[in-house]
């Protein structure tokens, strides 16, 4: 009704001016007026937020550009609130405050590609991986039912875990869950749902034919399926209904791309070799006939698309073994971090994958190296859900240490960084069926943060420089976590 705010009707009633304004208003009730007003002026306090992080800017993982300034509000293990201060809820008194000027947030990291130690180093292995912000994990063929709940009741200090039971192979294979009939493997597949995981892992042995009845179980018992192939290409297992994928290099994927003239010339060109065994003097080969604007690229980017099928590429497994032969490779990864009882080995000589190339076929294995990086910027250029593992416990993949090359890798392909800290975050919880649950800083989901002291957008190197994690609404220091202990020897 008046123009005027009730700060300038304030000041002109202390100046002696309140009559001439409302002679019909008397002292008492004006200032009883005012400090009414301005206690329904003020953001109401919401009692349940009990951590405020203000004034970093924030990267929430859903691809969009970062906010500066911004007030991100928890209420235990859940976010209430994410967004500029204006609008921001007021906190109680006994919230913790924590100003984080000139530092960056960016959601939990997501390592879709992790075996877990399941030994006594199980504690220290976990705690690292937190402290390298690893939030999330999935765990191929490790079916640690027990440490998983463990972890979630908060007995021991880890990423969340979501499991595939042990790995599926051919029946003529020597290592991993095999049969000989249709029957044996739906059996395995049920065996797997009864402990209580989320995926069956089906690996480089099982044929064209096998893969189809293995998933068409394990989808009768609400399990997903992730394949490391080799006998199945990627294009078959897509059409017979597969979840996921992983590994870009020398699994599956390679003769999937191969003009069909000359699949069979590569039909066994994969890694763990099938009986036909592994040539290495295929590398120079198999660079002269694919071709990244080839049909055969973009027709399986095209369908993975339409099947909605994940990829991890696991790049960092890949660069290890194709420059197995540089130890500047292996230093990279920061061997000192691994669990005790690995670095020497490491260090004895080349990757144990390769260590019986030639230096000829190290070389052609290299001059190859740059075109599956082409060939991932494909799929992601067409839209292929890209997620983001380091394919923990194999040589040379430091835990932490590795989910962090990989990013480098991807972004090496000409992905920005702001889209692989999408890929490592965003599209890990799409992958998983939990992105209403984590993935993104969005109000209603699970406080999984990290705290950054450096802008990650500019370098996705930056992604290490971790001052602060949140793992379920929790605070750790990384410096803290790295001191975790391996259980004693028994």
């Amino acid at each position: 009704m008046f123009s005027l705010s009730y700060n300038m009707v304030f000041k002109h009633l202390l100046n002696g001016y309140s009559n001439s304004f409302f002679p019909f208003l008397n002292l008492v009730a004006i200032v009883a007026l005012y400090i009414s007003t301005l206690a329904c002026n003020q953001a109401p306090i919401d009692q349940s937020i009990t951590t405020v992080l203000s004034n970093a800017t924030l990267i929430d993982g859903n691809g969009g550009p970062p906010l500066r300034n911004a007030v991100i509000a928890l209420a235990t293990d859940k976010i209430v609130y994410a967004g500029p201060k204006t609008g921001a809820p007021k906190a109680p008194t006994d919230a913790k405050t924590m100003d984080l000027s000139g530092l960056y947030i960016i959601p939990g990291l997501i390592d879709m590609h992790a075996h877990i130690d399941q030994g006594r180093h199980a504690p220290k292995f976990l705690a690292q991986l937190v402290a390298f912000g690893i939030t999330t994990l999935r765990a191929p063929s490790n079916p640690v039912v027990e440490l998983r709940e463990q972890v979630r009741q908060g007995t021991i200090i880890g990423p969340d875990l979501y499991l595939a039971g042990k790995l599926i192979n051919g029946p003529d294979s020597y290592f991993g869950q095999r049969g000989k009939t249709e029957e044996n493997y739906r059996n395995i597949v049920a065996e797997d749902a009864k402990l209580g995981v989320e995926f069956v892992k089906i690996y480089a042995g099982v044929s064209p034919e096998l893969a189809a009845i293995i998933i068409e179980e394990a989808h009768q018992h609400g399990l997903r399926v992730i394949g490391h192939l080799g006998e199945t290409s990627w294009t078959q297992a897509a059409q017979a209904g597969i979840d996921a994928l992983a590994h870009s290099w020398y699994a599956g994927l390679i003769h999937s791309l191969v003009p069909q003239e000359y699949r069979e010339e590569f039909q066994h060109f994969y890694i763990p070799p099938g009986s036909a065994g592994f040539d290495a003097n295929l590398f120079a080969r198999w660079k002269e006939v694919v071709d990244i604007q080839g049909k055969e690229i973009k027709d399986l980017a095209d369908l993975l698309v339409a099947k909605q099928i994940d990829v991890d590429p696991t790049l960092a497994l890949g660069e290890a073994m194709t420059f197995g032969n540089s130890s500047s490779v292996l230093e990279r990864l920061e061997p000192d971090l691994a669990m005790p009882g690995q670095v020497k080995r490491w260090r004895a000589g080349p990757h144990p994958y390769s260590a019986a190339w030639t230096e000829e076929q190290f070389a052609a294995a290299q001059e190859a190296w740059p075109l599956m990086l082409e060939i991932i910027r494909t799929f992601h250029e067409r839209g292929v859900l890209l997620t983001a593992g380091s394919d923990l416990l194999n040589p040379w993949m430091t835990p932490g240490v590795s989910l962090h090359r990989e990013l480098e890798l991807l972004v090496s392909t000409g992905i920005t960084p702001a889209e692989v800290i999408s890929i490592a975050t965003r599209n890990g919880a799409k992958a998983l069926g939990i992105e209403e649950v984590t993935g993104t800083i969005e109000v209603g989901k699970r406080a999984d943060i990290l705290v950054l002291k450096a802008d990650p957008t500019v370098s996705i190197s930056n992604t290490r420089k971790i001052e602060h994690v949140f793992l379920a609404g929790k605070h750790y220091k990384p410096g803290a976590l790295l001191q975790v202990q391996s259980k004693p020897s028994q």
